[in-house]
């Protein structure tokens, strides 16, 4: 007779299922889609790009995670499994702001989307591999820390999102500087709230505390984004690919430093 599986494991097989419809759905998606000017280039992207993120969690799950989680090549595939799940939550958070990747991306071949996707996949890699780093009792504390960081996350980019409108720049538009801008900064912040969900749970209430303790300066970013758009709202002419990559660049580059310089909480 077999054993009761433990709610942990109800978890982990429903996020290996999950996964596995979401992502089948996506991919068939990105071959099927239609469009009269297919880029290769972004369809390429989309198709390695969540493979490359799923490997990231993987490599954080046999490196960082718990000891347990870490000493079993089993446990490391579920909790990746539901790693690529969390990846399908974001894309779907996305859409709920107006950026589709089937129909912005692959059907009309918008890049300024494009990049906000590539920004997306990052950041929600970012969350949810940071809270898979140090040791805790079980799944439940890694998916609480995963939504606390990704509820932050589209919780700051909402509050962007409001006064300049950037999901109309990149759909409408068609702003690419937008799409590069945004990207990079929504993957530093995943960067900064990945980080504060990182290491070893002791508490609900230090767990919260540690968060805000190291998150606030996402503040700043949020400071900085605000002003920036701002500037580029108010101008006429098109703005540069080359002066919003160098944007991004600076966003993701400050986020890094930023945890590298932190450490875990």
């Amino acid at each position: 007779m077999n054993p009761i599986p433990t709610k942990m494991e109800v978890l982990l097989f429903f996020g290996l299922f999950l996964a596995l419809a979401l992502w089948s759905r996506f991919y068939k998606a990105l071959f099927h889609a239609h469009s009269f000017h297919p880029s290769k280039m972004h369809r390429t992207l989309l198709a390695t790009f969540p493979v490359a993120c799923v490997l990231c969690i993987a490599v954080v799950l046999w490196r960082w995670s718990s000891p347990d989680v870490r000493s079993s090549k089993e446990w490391i595939f579920l909790y990746t499994m539901n790693g690529a799940a969390w990846l399908c939550l974001g894309l779907c958070l996305l859409s709920l702001f107006g950026v589709g990747v089937r129909e912005d991306v692959l059907e009309r071949q918008n890049p300024a989307a494009a990049w906000v996707v590539y920004g997306t996949l990052i950041s929600t890699t970012f969350c949810y591999a940071g809270a898979n780093i140090g040791t805790g009792p079980g799944m439940e504390v890694v998916l609480f820390c995963a939504a606390v960081a990704t509820a932050c996350l589209f919780g700051f980019w909402f509050f962007l999102e409001r006064p300049f409108q950037l999901a109309d720049r990149v759909t409408i538009e068609r702003d690419e500087a937008a799409g590069i801008r945004i990207g990079g900064w929504v993957a530093s912040l995943g960067m900064v709230f990945g980080g504060a969900v990182a290491g070893d749970w002791e508490s609900l209430g230090k767990t919260l505390r540690d968060f805000i303790d190291y998150a606030w300066v996402a503040l700043l970013f949020l400071l900085v984004a605000v002003v920036i758009e701002w500037f580029y709202k108010s101008q006429q002419e098109n703005p540069c690919r080359g002066t919003a990559a160098a944007i991004a660049a600076a966003y993701i580059l400050a986020g890094a430093v930023y945890v590298v310089w932190r450490g875990m909480p």
